[in-house]
């Protein structure tokens, strides 16, 4: 079925310019069109005409990746950096470039210069980081028909993607703990909507009900510095008989955790810890540590490599791609 504005407006029967209106988040669409809009737009098959358009088009010999978050705050950590590194030398080695869009500090992922790309085709396909990008985000991508590859699973649509083993990862993790011995295990986590979020507690939640043991210490934090400590330090004042803790989210989030549990006066070494990511600070660090490391690398020339097969019109075998993580014992 072919993803146009014409045939949405059919299935739903309603005017093109509802459709228009609804895609874009204008006034003028009653909340019952505009959720049969959504829902029609999620049910409706569109990868093979991304590849058809892809191969129709003009190609301009360019990819972009989509950050979840403005550019200063996603690659100031290992996670965003390297997955940008990957794509960048995979797209170098098929004769591709890469265009880093980012939103504003604060702002959605909805901005001019994400529109103006999308509607003049300024590159032939992107790579969409998927925790924060707006559904209407979404619903101009693939109405322009852009072939797109998300980082992480997308809750509002199912669509290519390379992942991880979330909640696999996060009850490996746990399990570790426990078998050092850990009987009262807290959980600080990132925002609580996150579909990645959602899963690791899932992991975290299942290791202690499995050994018959609490998993309701969870608290949840944005990735803002004052927010992680504000966070963390209610959590330490509430929990202070927990003797481990689970970090469902790595970089500068575990740094500021580590510091308000420091200022805490807690000796570091009585609290075992778990963090569903790696660091090579964790070497030099004298405290019990389990983490969970994401084959971050592997993840972004796997995404650049299922993008670029996409424009060129072969299909990729697999929708969904999952890479599982290595537990690495400190």
């Amino acid at each position: 079925m072919k993803l146009t504005i014409n045939e949405i407006a059919k299935m739903a029967n309603v005017a093109k310019s509802t459709v228009s209106k609804a895609i874009n988040g204008q006034k003028g669409v009653s909340e019952a069109n505009r959720q049969r809009i959504l829902e029609i737009i999620q049910q409706v098959n569109f990868q093979p005409n991304a590849s058809a358009r892809a191969l129709a088009q003009n190609k301009t010999g360019a990819i972009g990746i989509v950050l979840p978050h403005d550019a200063l705050f996603s690659l100031s950590g290992a996670y965003w950096a390297a997955i940008v590194s990957a794509i960048a030398a995979e797209a170098n080695k098929q004769n591709n470039t890469l265009m880093v869009i980012s939103p504003q500090e604060g702002e959605k992922l909805k901005f001019e210069s994400f529109e103006r790309i999308l509607k003049s085709h300024g590159v032939d396909g992107l790579i969409i980081g998927a925790e924060q990008i707006e559904s209407q985000t979404i619903m101009n991508v693939m109405i322009q028909e852009i072939p797109f590859v998300f980082i992480g699973k997308n809750p509002f649509i199912e669509h290519f993607a390379v992942d991880v083993n979330n909640k696999d990862g996060a009850f490996c993790v746990v399990e570790q703990l426990i078998t050092r011995g850990h009987k009262k295990i807290g959980c600080i986590a990132g925002p609580e909507h996150y579909d990645y979020t959602i899963e690791r507690i899932k992991g975290f939640k299942e290791a202690l009900e499995k050994s018959e043991l609490d998993n309701t210490k969870i608290a949840y934090s944005s990735y803002s510095k004052e927010d992680t400590i504000k966070t963390a330090s209610a959590f330490f004042e509430k929990n202070n008989d927990i003797d481990a803790l689970f970090l469902a989210a790595g970089g500068d989030f575990v740094l500021n955790i580590m510091e308000v549990l420091r200022l805490s006066g807690k000796d570091p070494k009585s609290i075992g810890l778990g963090v569903f990511d790696d660091s090579r600070i964790f070497d030099f660090l004298d405290w019990p540590i389990v983490t969970a490391r994401q084959p971050i690398e592997k993840m972004g020339t796997y995404a650049a490599k299922m993008l670029l097969s996409i424009i060129n019109g072969m299909m990729p075998e697999e929708k969904l791609k999952y890479f599982d993580v290595e537990i690495v014992l400190r």
